[in-house]
């Protein structure tokens, strides 16, 4: 997997001794009530385990660590049969978390020859529906999923972003 680059951001793959950080960013409550699959707290353990290597199920997982130069890990860009991302709080509403997400869907679209990428959210994450909306993902509907760091089960909107979606938005994009 190569490094991404953007204006502000390095997206690199994960090395062992990012877990501290790693352990760190989503062991903010702030942050972990909204990652349904990770369990709160996420111990550094868990962390070396997870960064280790995609789990059980899920070979073709992307991940990216987030860089800002100056501050090193601030975040995760993850690829498998979603994509999730986290930022660590300090660093939320910036316009990062769109920043980085770019990138890899631009990363994606150019190296595989897959329609569409999907995602999904708690009902209520406004943050990340309106970053999704955003980079152009549209609703194709909803379920329920267990959430580890609630302990309940959580309403998810499904999202979906197509190639040609994302493609005729490049144009808006640059411009």
């Amino acid at each position: 997997m190569t490094e991404l680059h953007t204006s502000r951001l390095i997206l690199r793959p994960a090395r062992p001794d990012d877990a501290p950080c790693f352990a760190l960013g989503v062991s903010d409550f702030a942050v972990a009530r909204w990652l349904t699959p990770l369990p709160f707290p996420f111990t550094l353990a868990m962390a070396s385990d997870w960064l280790r290597g995609p789990p059980a199920g899920h070979p073709e997982r992307a991940l990216f660590i987030v860089d800002l130069p100056g501050k090193g890990l601030i975040g995760c860009v993850a690829l498998g049969p979603e994509l999730g991302f986290w930022l660590a709080r300090t660093h939320w509403g910036k316009g990062l978390g769109t920043e980085a997400a770019s990138a890899v869907i631009d990363w994606h679209f150019a190296r595989s020859n897959g329609d569409a990428i999907f995602s999904s959210a708690h009902h209520d994450n406004r943050a990340s529906l309106k970053l999704k909306a955003k980079l152009g993902f549209v609703e194709t509907g909803r379920d329920m999923r267990f959430s580890h760091a609630l302990q309940h089960n959580v309403a998810h909107v499904l999202t979906q972003l197509t190639r040609e979606s994302w493609m005729a938005g490049a144009e808006r994009r640059c411009a």
